[in-house]
């Protein structure tokens, strides 16, 4: 059962460091000062131990005052600072209300670890959406009609446009729009097949093949929406998403998971109070096992971006797995490496997809908004690259910003130039994580075995 503690959670706890704890800190100054990257003892010191002396990693840790509440461990590396901006957003990322409907809406990914990722990219929401339903039929029913209202949503909303909602998979191999997708994918609804009501695609014979929204329930797929969003006052373009865990409740009090599985306290951030009994009650409905099966989701995302590779999704990953596996010393290690300068071009690929959509002329963003989110670019670039480098790219992004004047995404230099940046920045970013990951003997460790 969860238990709560109120207050603001910091790293306030006083147990003492055993000796072998302390060796490994002692390894992890060493090797940051090595590795050219700053770290802060006495701060990397109170986070593990605030982490380790936490007791029940079941516990939630309950801010009143910034009416927030999260698993302790995740309350440690929130920053309440961008709370404002944050909650800015909920009513266009949130679901619609419905009568038989519960919610609970969290902000999660970097958005969620503002203390660590100094320089997060995308606005990631994640919520827990429970139905109460006589059946499971209805319960689909009810998730249809709330998903299908909150989708459409955008096409009213200013500076706010739809990118796909994902719901439901694909039960056979077809091709839409030109590209093959096998069975199981997810189905991904844009606001035109949604207003349809049905997804037309093509069998691998050739015969003519209708999805119907009617006929979609979650399956074996997952439940996402994925927006674009201007901030005209901040001159900022972010993606936005809702990742949505979708349970029922039968009338004998039962609680299902429409998705397979109840998502288990990990990492994210609830932004309202009154939604902490839903939480709690929610997780006593956790598999035993969750804690061991998010930590293999973790293992097989870090084998998959090795292998693309991305070195910074791969920190990202094993800074999440670490915390839950217990290697603190590796994980107080990772956390430093977010806030040096180059993981700033970590933002740069998701600013550009953003200012790449914007710039659709159905989105309704304005011209002048895109060319203040490419100046955000550039300032990113400056602050994390110098000499040839950083000549190379800013050229490039100016000659991006000229395209986004003059053409827009007609021709062919905003595709070339954007797919130039974006490559660039990459291998910065990749170079950065890679050698300090694979500067440190623990994490190395790991990731060789991983990689395996």
């Amino acid at each position: 059962m969860v238990r709560t503690e109120q207050g603001r959670v910091g790293p306030r706890y006083e147990v003492p460091v055993k000796d072998e704890e302390d060796a490994k800190l002692d390894e992890i100054v060493a090797t940051a000062g090595d590795m050219g990257v700053e770290i802060d003892a006495d701060e990397a010191r109170k986070w593990v131990l605030a982490v380790a002396a936490g007791g029940d990693t079941g516990t939630i840790a309950v801010d009143a005052s910034a009416g927030i509440f999260a698993d302790r461990v995740t309350m440690l590396d929130f920053d309440p600072d961008d709370l404002d901006h944050i909650r800015g957003l909920v009513p266009h990322g949130r679901v619609e209300t419905h009568p038989a409907v519960e919610s609970a809406i969290a902000i999660a990914g970097s958005s969620a670890q503002g203390r660590v990722q100094l320089f997060p990219g995308d606005v990631d929401f994640f919520e827990r959406v429970h139905v109460r339903a006589k059946d499971e039929a209805e319960a689909h029913q009810v998730l249809r009609d709330v998903l299908r209202e909150t989708a459409l949503r955008a096409l009213g909303e200013a500076d706010i446009m739809l990118l796909y909602l994902e719901v439901g998979v694909y039960r056979e191999t077809v091709r839409v729009d030109g590209e093959m997708r096998d069975a199981g994918d997810n189905l991904s609804w844009t606001s035109e097949a949604l207003v349809a009501g049905e997804i037309a695609a093509e069998s691998a014979d050739g015969r003519p093949v209708t999805v119907r929204w009617d006929d979609t329930t979650v399956g074996g797929g997952w439940v996402y929406l994925g927006w674009i969003a201007a901030d005209r006052e901040r001159g900022r373009i972010a993606l936005m998403s809702n990742m949505v865990d979708a349970t029922w409740e039968d009338p004998t009090g039962a609680i299902h998971a429409l998705d397979g599985a109840v998502d288990p306290l990990s990492q994210e951030v609830y932004l309202e109070l009154d939604a902490l009994p839903l939480v709690a009650k929610l997780d006593r409905a956790v598999a035993p096992d969750a804690r061991a099966t998010y930590a293999a989701a973790m293992r097989d995302q870090v084998s998959r971006y090795l292998t693309e590779p991305s070195f910074g999704k791969v920190a990202k990953r094993l800074y999440n797995l670490f915390r839950v596996t217990d290697e603190l010393e590796a994980a107080a290690y990772v956390r430093e490496l977010f806030d040096e300068s180059p993981a700033r071009l970590y933002q740069v690929s998701g600013l550009l997809d953003a200012a790449d959509a914007a710039l659709d002329e159905s989105s309704g963003i304005d011209r002048d908004t895109v060319l203040r989110q490419l100046d955000v670019v550039a300032a990113a670039i400056k602050d994390a690259t110098e000499g040839d480098e950083e000549d190379a790219l800013l050229a490039s992004l100016a000659r991006l910003r000229e395209a986004a004047l003059q053409e827009g995404r007609e021709g062919t230099s905003w595709a070339d130039v954007l797919t130039e940046v974006r490559k660039g920045c990459a291998a910065e970013v990749n170079d950065f994580f890679r050698s300090r990951l694979l500067g440190h003997v623990t994490v190395r460790g790991y990731v060789e075995s991983l990689g395996k």
